[in-house]
């Protein structure tokens, strides 16, 4: 063959070649992570790293970590150093890893709450209730004081235009309303099931106080009325509201959550009076960190692995929060340095979020979800991890829903931690962990919480690492990673 038709033949040729590159951009890319290599960087992550983080996080100096305060900054400050050690690069548009947004902030400064002896009782004694045995202002609930009687108003819905209203033939100007937290087993409910919205539903009837029934713990809410104070209540203090009506909160609950109605006055008093100080506006941070994907043809798809990093604060003293979340932060952390080591990547990017302001109502999550940084087009899975301190496995809240997360988490675990548990569950109902804005936009998310063991202390200062079991943090992190690479690295 001669010189000349050898070169007419490649010029022929080249075209062609292009064009097969052109139809298949993802040939391109170089092989993703094998499984080995997945393995050698998740035998990075270990018990002994994560709880030196969880310490970290817990100290006194913390001061709980409440979003928009300065202990949750010194903890901001401590990821960001971290994140940058490992090299991880953050988003382009925020390059100090920081996605601020602002939300309100007040804070309690005292707290009281008596029931009174009942009209005309002349020998009553009052009964002074106990904060965190009995009842629980909200850290960032309204101000204000008084003496009224309590209404029964089920589970607080101002839904009349859906098909329910608890409010519907009682009178709560001026009164104390108690709510009961949760839902009817049918119907969608998720504009009126917040703690923001029956407070909204209660300030716009005229009430003047408002007590949730749930876990007297230290929580937060981000009320619209600055004058309605708030509480958690226990359900045996809710108990002790209902006496005078021979009802309790577990026959009412039977009643509501088939759907009837169950609004009532309840002829029981109480005095209740909450201080708070100054609301103010402040600015708080999420922060962000990316492991770049690898296939152009999946540019700005990519996987969230997150965890809330902010806790409730110190009233009535310093809640250290161990458990709730530093163990989730510092699993992440794990996660996040473990992926800095592969040196093949995934085809999509995958971004580790420590979400701000998660316990004044999930807010750092929603603003991810509705602002992701620059060049974030496609969220195409979201694994939240909530609480990871205590247990011998994980509970997948949102496996039944989503197969292909629940089967990404099963295979990591017979992987990467054999014999550590794994249950999914079905989502529905109230989101309360930063996987709920996601799955409203219609995302792939779950939340993953330890189960197996005690979660002790929950929302309380009795939070503290001495409850923490770091080989859950270990077994955890090491399977939350594998999964996350896989749903990174899965074919289009």
């Amino acid at each position: 063959m001669t010189e000349r038709r050898v070169a007419r033949e490649r010029r022929a040729l080249l075209p062609l070649l292009a064009g097969a590159f052109l139809i298949v951009p993802g040939a391109l890319r170089a092989a993703g992570p094998t499984e080995a290599e997945v393995a050698s960087a998740a035998s990075r992550i270990t018990a002994a790293s994560a709880f030196t983080t969880v310490e970290v996080l817990a100290a006194p100096g913390m001061a709980g970590r409440l979003s928009g305060t300065e202990g949750y900054g010194k903890a901001v400050a401590h990821v960001v150093a971290e994140l940058r050690k490992a090299g991880l690069r953050p988003p382009a548009d925020l390059p100090d890893y920081r996605q601020a947004f602002t939300h309100g902030l007040a804070g309690v400064e005292a707290a009281s709450l008596t029931l009174l002896p009942a009209e005309g009782e002349k020998d009553g004694t009052p009964y002074e209730a106990e904060v965190l045995k009995d009842f629980s202002p909200m850290v960032n609930g309204g101000s204000g004081e008084v003496t009224a009687e309590v209404v029964f108003v089920g589970y607080g819905f101002d839904a009349a235009a859906g098909g329910r209203d608890d409010y519907a033939g009682v009178d709560v100007k001026g009164k104390v309303v108690l709510v009961l937290r949760g839902e009817p087993e049918e119907g969608d409910w998720k504009e009126h099931r917040s703690t923001a919205a029956r407070t909204k539903a209660a300030a716009r009837k005229g009430a003047a106080g408002l007590f949730l029934i749930d876990s007297p713990v230290t929580s937060t809410s981000v009320t619209i009325s600055r004058d309605l104070p708030e509480a958690m209540v226990s359900e045996a203090f809710a108990d002790r509201l209902l006496a005078g009506r021979k009802l309790t909160v577990a026959e009412l609950r039977k009643v509501l959550s088939k759907g009837g109605i169950a609004s009532f006055a309840t002829g029981s008093r109480v005095r209740f009076a909450v201080k708070t100080r100054p609301w103010r506006e402040v600015t708080t941070h999420n922060v962000v960190a990316l492991l770049p994907g690898s296939d152009p043809s999946v540019k700005g798809e990519y996987v969230v692995v997150g965890a809330h990093l902010d806790h409730i604060g110190n009233w009535p003293r310093v809640n250290p929060g161990a458990d709730d979340n530093a163990s989730g932060a510092a699993s992440l952390l794990e996660v996040a340095r473990a992926a800095a080591t592969l040196k093949a990547r995934p085809r999509r990017t995958t971004a580790f979020v420590f979400f701000a302001a998660e316990e004044l109502g999930l807010l750092g999550a929603e603003h991810f979800a509705s602002h992701p940084p620059k060049g974030f087009e496609k969220c195409v899975a979201v694994l939240n991890m909530d609480m990871l301190g205590a247990g011998n496995g994980l509970y997948v809240a949102g496996g039944e829903n989503f197969p292909e997360i629940r089967a990404a988490m099963e295979g990591a675990r017979d992987r990467l931690a054999p014999g550590f548990a794994l249950r999914s569950g079905k989502i529905r109902g109230e989101g309360r962990a930063d996987h709920a804005p996601f799955f409203e936009k219609g995302i792939h998310a779950v939340s993953l919480f330890a189960m197996g063991g005690d979660h002790h202390g929950y929302h309380t200062p009795e939070d503290t690492v001495y409850f923490v079991t770091p080989k859950t943090m270990e077994s955890g992190a090491r399977t939350v990673f594998g999964a996350a690479i896989a749903l990174a690295d899965a074919k289009p």
